[in-house]
Order: structure tokens, then sequence, then C-alpha cells
């Protein structure tokens, strides 16, 4: 499944009344009679996310496996070149936990 969040166009900290708003912005613009394919998933993001117990639910339990990609990205937005401290090469050179 996909963020419902994306989907809806909101932030995860949304509450009830923030969701429902986006909810009705989302089917106004994308009504089943035009988009059904993208209806059903507004509809699907929704229902996941529509009250603050559904949204506790699919934080602790519809998580997707991360992929490679999306480490690689989370890693490169917060990634700055710095110089590495003598006690981290000295474990790296000497292969103990505690650089022994």
């Amino acid at each position: 499944m996909s963020d419902p969040y994306q989907v809806l166009g909101i932030a995860d900290g949304a509450d009830d009344a923030a969701v429902r708003a986006a909810y009705l912005a989302a089917v106004r613009l994308h009504p089943p009679e035009r988009d059904a394919e993208r209806f059903a998933a507004v509809r699907r993001a929704f229902d996941a996310v529509s009250s603050a117990p559904l949204r506790l639910e699919h934080e602790l339990f519809n998580q997707e496996p991360p992929t490679l990609n999306g480490l690689l990205h989370l890693l490169q937005s917060d990634f700055s070149p710095r110089r590495p401290d003598t006690a981290s090469l000295l474990r790296l050179l000497k292969g103990g936990p505690d650089g022994r």
C-alpha cells in the first residue's frame, strides 16, 4: 500500500479534521465517475488514517520494508563528509570493537 498521507497530500501528524478536509478535496478533484482508480486510492488512504486509532494502527503495523533506493536517499539527505576521529580509525584498522 502506498503512503496514505502522501495520497491525501497531508502531513504525518494531521488530525481528524485535516484528514477529512483533504479527503473531501481529493474526492472533488477525482470523482469516481471521472477517475475510478484514483478515487479508489483516495478512499483506501482515507480508510487507513481517518481516525486517531486507525492512524496509530497504520503507524505501528502497516509499514513496508525499506528498499535499497529508499535507504540510500535517506542517507544522502543527511550525509555530510567529515574527517573520522582517531578512535574510529583505530577501531576499524585493528578490527576490534574497542580498538585492541
